[in-house]
């Protein structure tokens, strides 16, 4: 049963992400708003965070994947408050239209440390093995968790290349 819950958890953890970036894509597409960046390197950061469950799904649980979540999720969370930090200060202007009374990179930095929350916690549902995680068969659910994340990943790469162009690529 508990390995059903942490399975289950690992799924649903990506798509969880990968929904919020693709409420990023929403709103810049609407609201007609690029995004700076510190706005894009979030997204990749919450990309990064996803790559630790869905490599849990695939070659089995280590706690070495959740580290590649909990660092993409600790880089994520500083970029967020960095620019916090930017727009803190009286009358200076936000960046982008608040939703809920909070603006994206503060909804940004709240899923962030939602996600070291939640890696924690799949970390004491966490059971050692002595042999090195092994390839396994991915469950339906991990399937749509593995193409979501693939989708937003792949968007991510075209709207950057489209909003910088070729020299973002090349340096």
């Amino acid at each position: 049963m508990r390995n059903k819950i942490v399975t289950f958890l690992n799924s649903l953890f990506p798509i969880v992400l990968a929904g919020v970036v693709l409420g990023g894509y929403y709103i810049q597409i609407t609201r007609h708003e690029l995004p700076c960046p510190l706005c894009m390197l979030q997204r990749i950061a919450m990309i990064g965070t996803a790559i630790g469950p869905l490599l849990n799904l695939r070659f089995g649980f280590s706690t070495s994947h959740y580290a590649i979540s909990l660092f993409a999720a600790i880089f994520g969370g500083s970029i967020s408050l960095r620019q916090i930090c930017l727009h803190i200060c009286p009358g200076f202007p936000t960046f982008g239209e608040p939703v809920l009374g909070l603006s994206l990179y503060t909804w940004a930095f709240v899923v962030f440390a939602s996600s070291i929350f939640a890696v924690a916690i799949l970390l004491l549902m966490h059971t050692p093995s002595k042999d090195f995680p092994k390839p396994r068969k991915v469950a339906p659910l991990g399937m749509v968790a593995f193409g979501v994340v693939l989708l937003v990943a792949f968007a991510d790469v075209i709207t950057t290349f489209m909003e910088c162009g070729l020299s973002a690529c090349v340096g």
